[in-house]
């Protein structure tokens, strides 16, 4: 039976279904590119700590949450970078509404 955490959602992770050498980060972007793309948790623009949670998109099992560091910075590992998954970012203060990536696939390990 897959374990589950304090609120219940249940960790999946170590299924072969999702488990492999992908991550989703969300850092601050990198300051000698312009393009680089600000993945931080942010409420109303400015970072923030927060709840993301992803889901594995086909079954929408919630695979793994982890609460944002103050700055906004967060980091999930150990998915399949072959698979769909919605990540969801929610303001546990209702400040803000959930924000929603649809269909991304994890970052492979380098």
């Amino acid at each position: 039976m897959p374990a589950t955490d304090i609120i219940g959602i249940v960790d999946v992770t170590r299924s072969v279904r999702v488990r492999g050498s992908g991550y989703f980060a969300g850092e601050p972007p990198d300051p000698g590119d312009p393009e680089s793309v600000d993945g931080r948790f942010r409420i109303l623009n400015v970072p923030a700590r927060g709840r993301v949670v992803v889901y594995e998109r086909g079954s929408m099992l919630p695979v793994a949450h982890t609460l944002s560091a103050s700055d906004g910075t967060w980091r999930v590992d150990w998915l399949d970078p072959l698979r769909d998954f919605i990540v969801i970012g929610f303001d546990d203060a209702g400040v803000q509404n959930a924000a929603i990536q649809d269909w991304v696939r994890p970052e492979p390990y380098a």
